[in-house]
């Protein structure tokens, strides 16, 4: 029989993990003295199960930032001691698409956009703030500037810097470059990224039949 643990609480699941057996895979938080940590687990006994955990682990260091946490070996934490629950969440069923063994490498804070038909920069200004800017100055440019800004704090959970054009922050007041990179592409599209937890939320739930297709 199958031994259920303590790993605090699930906040998401990866119901089926193509990449080893089918099985589901959970990201899971416990808060020890007022810090979050985090967890991949699952109850699948099935070969390989280990070595993807251990593989995602990495990729949650390498591609996220975060460390591991040196009194419990396989739990993660931000180096700040704060959550930063949604992207952290979002980015955690991005990266379970990678195939074990895939090589790494850390996202740049410079992506081609394509309704500006430029490239768009996030530029680190310390303590947690970061501003976002583009070679070119236009009509179009500068909309998706303000779009970028506005996908940022949406998925990121920042805060807006008042008085100053396309400034944010986190409220940790850290830097977490490699978070913002892998949120980048998200930040882009951010209603379709919106639209998609939406349908992943609604998984499971039952619906009136007013609401049913």
């Amino acid at each position: 029989m199958g031994k259920t643990l303590d790993l605090g609480l699930r906040v998401e699941l990866l119901s089926t993990d193509p990449h080893c057996h089918d099985v589901s895979l959970g990201l899971y938080r416990q808060v020890v003295d007022d810090a979050p940590r985090f967890t991949i687990h699952s109850y699948s006994r099935d070969s390989g199960v280990e070595e993807r955990i251990a593989y995602l682990n990495k990729v949650m260091e390498t591609m996220l930032g975060l460390e591991e946490v040196a009194t419990a070996p396989g739990w993660l934490q931000f180096s700040c001691r704060r959550q930063h629950l949604r992207p952290l969440k979002r980015a955690f069923l991005d990266l379970c698409k990678l195939k074990t063994g895939t090589p790494l490498e850390v996202k740049p804070l410079t992506a081609f956009d394509k309704k500006a038909e430029t490239e768009l920069t996030v530029v680190p200004l310390g303590n947690g703030s970061y501003r976002t800017t583009a070679g070119s100055n236009n009509e179009k440019v500068t909309r998706r500037l303000a779009a970028l800004t506005r996908g940022f704090v949406k998925l990121c959970e920042m805060e807006v810097i008042q008085d100053e054009k396309n400034d944010f922050r986190f409220p940790c007041g850290q830097d977490h470059h490699v978070l913002l990179g892998q949120m980048t592409y998200r930040a882009q599209n951010v209603r379709a990224t919106m639209q998609e937890e939406e349908q992943i939320a609604a998984r499971g739930k039952l619906s009136a039949p007013s609401q049913q297709n």
